[in-house]
């Protein structure tokens, strides 16, 4: 048994596959759905979405949204999307520095919240590159 999974963002769809399983990034944490689940609907956080097919985990940073599951089905509709592109560590590494440091120096509401979401993508695709 597989499950089908298919990722849309509003831009289009951006992965439609069967997969031995799939880690969502879910308001209370790492969400591990194989073959069987119960059905259920939940909100997802920004972080990494792990595709699991052929023994090979695909990671792909999801900007937030929410997923349903039913009968070995995913829906994940996210509200953007974030390539992992596999020769840029240093460069993820040098932008989550600069996302700790805007953090750090952010001082009306809305830049400690725009600040927060820039450090959240950014040690994200950091964390990715354990998957590649």
């Amino acid at each position: 048994m597989s499950l089908n999974i298919r990722v849309i963002a509003p831009d289009g769809l951006v992965w439609d596959t069967t997969a031995d399983g799939v880690v969502l990034p879910s308001l209370t944490g790492q969400l591990g759905i194989l073959t069987g689940h119960a059905p259920l609907i939940t909100s997802l956080e920004i972080g990494i979405l792990r595709i699991k097919v052929n023994s090979k985990w695909t990671p792909i940073i999801v900007l937030g949204g929410f997923a349903v599951i039913m009968n070995d089905e995913i829906q994940v509709l996210i509200s953007g999307v974030e390539e992992v592109v596999k020769d840029d560590y240093a460069k993820a590494k040098e932008i989550l520095a600069q996302a700790k440091k805007n953090l750090d120096l952010a001082k009306t509401t809305k830049e400690i919240i725009d600040a927060s979401q820039e450090l959240k993508i950014a040690s994200a695709k950091v964390k990715a590159f354990k998957f590649i």
